[in-house]
């Protein structure tokens, strides 16, 4: 994730936990001041701990504070919020209508509901430029750049996979792919039970959506 952060760039890094992103950035003279927030002291507290260990003195403001409720328009370029559910850094960008006043790099790692997420981000007023893979113990995360902008809600497949992923290709791709389809079809077997008609919709929607992943997967694999 630390590779999309332009150098220079004055970084947010909401939901910091041990602040590992911010010490790195500015271990390596990557970016010159980095606000560090964590709606818990706990985590910042661990946060501070963490530069005093690298010899960070200098360049990393602690913020304890809910999302970027800490953090003025003009003290940054770049926002990233990583490590939490899609519904949840969905909120957080509903609750900062100053991300959509200027020209803000926001790099977003949901830890699950991505595709709630997708659709935070076209209903909010947020365009999805790529994302990206990154493989962390054994699990396959994604991570999207996106800005202010429009973007049409996703449907089926493009709530999971945004067209730059697949156009340019990933060689964790696959088995992210694999991932994603497995959850489907779990899904679609707990729905089969339900006689809700509601559930049956959604059933039959994550049956097309089932269908166009494993097209790409079969794409993919080869």
């Amino acid at each position: 994730m630390a590779r999309l952060i332009p150098a220079g760039s004055r970084v947010a890094d909401v939901g910091t936990d041990h602040g590992y992103l911010p010490v790195w950035l500015r271990q390596t003279g990557r970016c010159p001041f980095v606000i560090a927030t964590d709606i818990r002291p706990g985590p910042l507290d661990a946060a501070r701990q963490s530069a005093e260990r690298h010899g960070i003195k200098s360049g990393i403001d602690f913020r304890l504070a809910d999302g970027l409720g800490g953090v003025l328009p003009q003290e940054v370029d770049t926002v990233v919020i990583a490590g939490m559910g899609g519904e949840t850094i969905g909120g957080i960008l509903a609750r900062t209508p100053w991300l959509k006043t200027g020209e803000y790099r926001i790099i977003l790692q949901p830890q699950s509901k991505s595709p709630e997420l997708m659709d935070a981000l076209a209903l909010g007023g947020y365009r999805v430029s790529d994302q990206h893979l990154a493989e962390d113990a054994g699990e396959i995360y994604t991570i999207y750049e996106a800005a202010a902008g429009d973007m049409a809600p996703p449907v089926g497949g493009a709530r999971y996979i945004h067209p730059a992923l697949l156009e340019r290709g990933d060689a964790l791709l696959e088995l992210y792919l694999a991932g994603l389809c497995g959850k489907l079809r779990r899904a679609i077997e707990g729905l089969e039970r339900s006689r809700r008609p509601e559930d049956q919709d959604k059933r039959s929607e994550f049956q097309l959506t089932l269908q166009e992943l494993e097209q790409w997967r079969g794409v993919h694999s080869k």
